[in-house]
């Protein structure tokens, strides 16, 4: 037999501590107490020594727990007026799934380009069915303003983004919102790089104009062929951009 050397060095294992499982199971109460909606949004959970009363642990313990059901946007600890429960938000999905994206390594690019597509491409065929005539004003408004600025690159970014969310506004189904959020921020930065290949501004803006026409005349499949045309060539501007050369016609 053997010796075998550890895969991880000895001082990244370290002993479990009795607090830190008793502080995980009053989170986890915490949390199901508030998704049962024994506490509703707004109000304010009792004082740490009613709750290390009721739980029957420490107050160091419930301390603990508070601090992670906060850190999942459930809870905010205001200074001087205790801990009222958070209504969900959109922003706490999103910053979770951007986590999750950002922990996927070297694959995540790849991931994101399938993703992105799968997503744009049926929001914006439910757009099309669902749009609001407030929504068309919207968009046709960004439309206006990217067209006035088109010269402006940060506007450009802006009015990108504004149209694919208000894109996904549209279709009256919050999720799409929260998923298309999630990978916003990586979104920002691949639509900076693609600036470097000239006139992706108005690229962008006629495929734009192409998706508005269809969801505007409520044509759900053109929507989808339309948007389904605008990754081809957001891929091309983007492998384009890190290769140095004019995008593949």
């Amino acid at each position: 037999m053997t010796d075998e050397q550890p895969t991880k060095a000895p001082d990244l294992i370290r002993s479990i501590v009795r607090e830190a499982t008793l502080a995980h199971h009053v989170a986890a109460e915490l949390e199901a107490l508030i998704v049962g909606q024994g506490f509703r949004p707004g109000e304010r959970l009792p004082s740490e020594r009613e709750l290390a009363e009721r739980f029957g642990v420490s107050r160091t313990v419930v301390r603990e727990a508070v601090r992670g059901v906060a850190a999942k946007g459930l809870l905010e600890v205001r200074a001087g007026s205790g801990t009222v429960v958070r209504a969900p938000s959109s922003e706490v999905a999103a910053a979770s799934m951007t986590l999750l994206l950002s922990m996927s390594g070297g694959g995540a690019p790849a991931k994101i380009v399938e993703v992105r597509r799968t997503l744009e491409v049926e929001i914006a065929g439910l757009a099309a069915e669902r749009r609001t005539a407030d929504d068309l004003g919207v968009l046709a408004a960004i439309l206006e303003t990217a067209a006035e600025k088109i010269e402006d690159p940060e506007t450009f970014v802006e009015t990108d983004v504004a149209f694919h969310a208000t894109l996904a506004r549209a279709t009256h189904n919050e999720l799409f919102g929260v998923l298309l959020e999630s990978i916003a921020n990586i979104m920002v930065e691949v639509r900076v790089v693609g600036l470097r290949v000239a006139g992706t501004p108005e690229r962008a803006l006629a495929f734009h104009r192409d998706i508005f026409a269809c969801v505007e005349r409520g044509d759900p499949t053109g929507a989808r062929t339309a948007m389904d045309r605008h990754m081809d060539e957001a891929i091309a501007t983007m492998t384009a951009a890190l290769a140095g050369g004019p995008p593949a016609a």
